[in-house]
């Protein structure tokens, strides 16, 4: 491969069944494959679920199973790594057969989207967890150590990776980004009078943070009657049974439940901010880099947060970093961003949050760290 020939990258994502937010990434990435400079990339997925993508390809029902479902992506990762000079693949958790074929593939670099060891436990509660996440100890460490590089969704995650797993091993980023042309600016339909905040997930999970958020409601002083914050998403028992306990306080929120993408907007339209996750730091992160920040600024709400944005510097005017949930600040912040007007929070927002962009630095660190290809 010479300096002037493009590099061939595939991207490789292996799942049960793809969920949304994850098809919508590789969407991205393959509509915006077109614009790069110097690199041919390929994305592709490979899971059990309904194929919707022409990215998209079916696991055989023989190797549907948890376990044979790594196997099979190993099968898919030789394949990919004899066509293409790299092979990025997003990390298969708890995966005995990284001990086996990890050390085969030597252009693979490694993919990650959380601190695994801490995430497994949190989404299998019990000793699944537990069992999950000593496999990772031992199966992703050998991933880690035999990939060429290591790329995680935030620095924080990619720092983590290579310190306790592959000490010196080259590293970077690849956040989450969105194709903008495909998010339309929200509708303007803001009350002068009324303050309305919208709180948006496919389903509420831990690192999500609705239990601080319901806390905090209870915990402030008094009722905010001008204050609404909306709820969209799929809500858990133990959230309606916190929900209940607030009393005439759970007048505060508005519970849509989950909702197409054409009803959510009717309610964003009525929104003077949005919220990212609360409590990431259940997964022990600091960090983010989520697709939901990306969609709101891209529709032009300005987001108030629980982490950081890997890709936002900590005085961009439209978020607001905030560690502790506090109603009373919520309510400023949404007060204050009621001038932003949509198209200039999408405009500031632009050069930080596009798919395109955050590909182009992938194609630009593997020239630059691995020249020989």
């Amino acid at each position: 491969m010479t300096d002037d020939t493009p590099i061939r990258i595939a991207h490789l994502t292996v799942y049960r069944d793809l969920p949304a937010g994850i098809r919508k990434q590789i969407r991205y990435e393959s509509e915006g494959r077109t614009r790069l400079d110097d690199a041919e990339w390929t994305p592709c997925a490979v899971h059990s679920g309904r194929l919707i993508e022409d990215f998209e390809h079916r696991i055989p029902w023989i190797f549907r199973p948890v376990l044979l479902r790594s196997l099979y992506g190993w099968i898919v990762i030789m394949r990919l790594g004899r066509q293409y000079d790299y092979v990025l693949v997003r990390h298969m958790a708890f995966d005995p057969f990284a001990l086996v074929f990890a050390p085969l593939i030597r252009n693979r670099i490694s993919v990650h989207h959380s601190k695994e060891v801490e995430e497994l436990p949190l989404i299998r509660p019990g000793w699944p967890g537990r069992l999950a996440a000593l496999i990772e100890r031992v199966a992703g460490r050998v991933a880690v150590r035999c990939s060429m590089g290591v790329l995680g969704v935030t620095s924080e995650i990619a720092r983590y990776e290579c310190e306790t797993r592959a000490p010196g091993k080259p590293h970077s980023t690849y956040p989450n980004g969105i194709d903008l042309s495909t998010v339309p600016v929200a509708d303007d339909r803001r009350s002068a009078t009324e303050t309305h905040i919208v709180f948006i997930c496919e389903f509420f999970s831990a690192w999500h943070g609705l239990d601080r958020l319901l806390d905090a409601v209870a915990a402030a002083p008094a009722r905010t009657p001008e204050l609404t914050i909306h709820l969209i998403g799929n809500i858990s028992d133990l959230h309606r049974a916190q929900l209940a306990a607030l009393g005439e306080r759970q007048s505060t929120f508005r519970v849509h439940g989950f909702l197409d993408p054409d009803a959510y907007r009717e309610v964003l339209a009525f929104a003077d901010a949005g919220l990212g996750s609360l409590a990431m730091d259940r997964q022990n992160l600091h960090e983010g880099a989520t697709l939901k920040v990306r969609e709101m600024l891209a529709m032009g709400l300005p987001v108030c947060s629980g982490h950081r944005d890997t890709a936002l510097a900590d005085d961009f005017a439209y978020y607001r970093y905030q560690p502790t949930v506090d109603i009373a600040d919520l309510h400023a912040f949404a007060r204050q961003m009621k001038h932003a007007q949509r198209d200039q929070v999408r405009e500031a927002a632009a050069p930080f949050i596009g798919k395109v962009g955050a590909m182009q630095n992938v194609v630009d660190w593997l020239k630059q760290t691995f020249p020989a290809g």
